[in-house]
């Protein structure tokens, strides 16, 4: 008699313990693969940054650290007292500001062993934040100006008061106005404008975007979650929602980095030239709190969200101290040129004749010293105007290889 056989199948018990242990392995494994995507899609970010920031370094080495002359401007183009340039006389902005700078160092050089106006190049760097950190490089041929003193028709020196740096007339201590010399300019003249919007290859913004920042920084992150203020102030930059995050996303704003005398580093100096660049992915993870409008910049408005990186690109500015563009001794004399009839000129000359201010009176240049009137900047190779809002950072430089 042959045994019956029956088949064995898993219980429903059995069943829900094997489906519960392979959804604790399956919690397992992805606990394990999700830091693992966090950390490949950081390396990729932290990838860009470096490779970016290798390249801007690399071009900012080979231009503004060999600079014979260099202005800087963070926020906007702005003239000496902080207002914004809009540009006049026919110039648009850009070139305003080129032909300001030659003036301001260059007034009165001349070509090494001539009488000639200097001749050279003078270009401008700009970093535009608000367009993810887009650099473009503009150059122009300059031809540099020149101041004349200005004579009556009677062969006497023009005179007017002078002035303070705010415009202020000036006296001695017996209540005397105080008269100097009155100056005419011959303007710089550049020519043969040209616009790089490639120095930056441009397939490093195809994915990622860049902020830079003056100075030496680092990320301070913002804890939200805890903190209901942190959490509002986060939610007030439009773009960003903390109730959409998920639970691995932070914020955080760049801060100065103390120095071991407690106090923070500089925006730009010759000594420490730096600039932090914030790498962030092309997905709204940038934006600034709202701020008051009658208050100073405030460069910690500023808030990333997660992925982000940071580098510092750091150079000291090795030929800034240079002297340059003169036949004489010394750097502050320029050729003396006139503008009318000056005394003992010449007994042919009537009180109407005008003497060429492009030529010498005898065939050679006499030389006097240039005053801050001449050129405002003369012998400062380095100059940072005001900060004010607005969201590029301007270098305007000239590199010691002068035509």
């Amino acid at each position: 008699m042959k045994k019956k056989r029956t088949k064995k199948g898993f219980t429903l018990i059995e069943l829900i313990i094997v489906m519960a242990v392979f959804s604790i392995l399956m919690v397992a494994v992805m606990s394990i693969i999700d830091p693992m995507n966090k950390i490949v899609k950081k390396a990729s970010l932290q990838e860009a940054n470096s490779a970016s920031v290798d390249n801007v370094k690399r071009y900012m080495e080979g231009t503004l650290r060999y600079s014979d002359c260099i202005e800087v401007y963070v926020g906007d183009l702005v003239d000496f007292n902080g207002n914004e340039i809009v540009g006049t006389m026919g110039l648009d902005k850009e070139t305003y500001v080129a032909r300001n700078f030659v003036e301001n160092h260059y007034m009165n050089r001349t070509n090494p062993g001539t009488e000639d106006p200097l001749t050279g190049k003078v270009r401008m760097l700009k970093i535009d934040n608000g367009d993810g950190g887009k650099i473009t490089e503009y150059e122009w041929d300059f031809k540099s100006g020149y101041t004349y003193v200005q004579f009556e028709g009677d062969g006497s020196k023009k005179q007017i008061q002078e002035t303070d740096s705010t415009g202020n007339p000036l006296y001695d201590p017996e209540g005397n106005a105080i008269m100097v010399d009155d100056y005419g300019v011959e303007h710089a003249v550049l020519s043969n404008m040209s616009v790089d919007n490639n120095v930056i290859n441009p397939v490093y913004y195809e994915n990622y975007s860049f902020y830079f920042q003056p100075g030496y920084n680092t990320a301070e992150t913002i804890f939200y979650r805890d903190n209901e203020a942190n959490k509002n102030l986060i939610n007030s930059i439009p773009g960003f929602n903390t109730n959409d995050d998920a639970g691995d996303i932070y914020y955080s704003r760049i801060v100065p980095v103390q120095m071991p005398s407690g106090a923070y580093s500089p925006s730009f100096s010759p000594d420490l030239f730096s600039l932090t660049v914030m790498t962030y992915k092309n997905d709204g993870a940038y934006g600034e709190i709202p701020d008051d409008p009658n208050t100073a910049e405030d460069e910690s408005q500023i808030i990333f969200r997660s992925p982000f990186a940071l580098s510092n690109i750091n150079m000291s500015l090795v030929n800034i101290n240079s002297s340059f563009s003169s036949n004489k001794p010394s750097d502050k004399y320029g050729p003396i040129r006139w503008s009318g009839k000056p005394a003992g000129y010449s007994s042919s000359f009537s009180p109407s004749d005008k003497v060429d201010v492009a030529a010498p009176k005898d065939g050679i240049w006499d030389y006097e010293e240039i005053n801050t009137r001449q050129a405002a900047l003369i012998n400062k190779r380095f100059y940072a105007y005001p900060e004010t809002d607005g969201d590029c950072i301007y270098f305007v430089y000239t590199l010691p290889d002068m035509e």
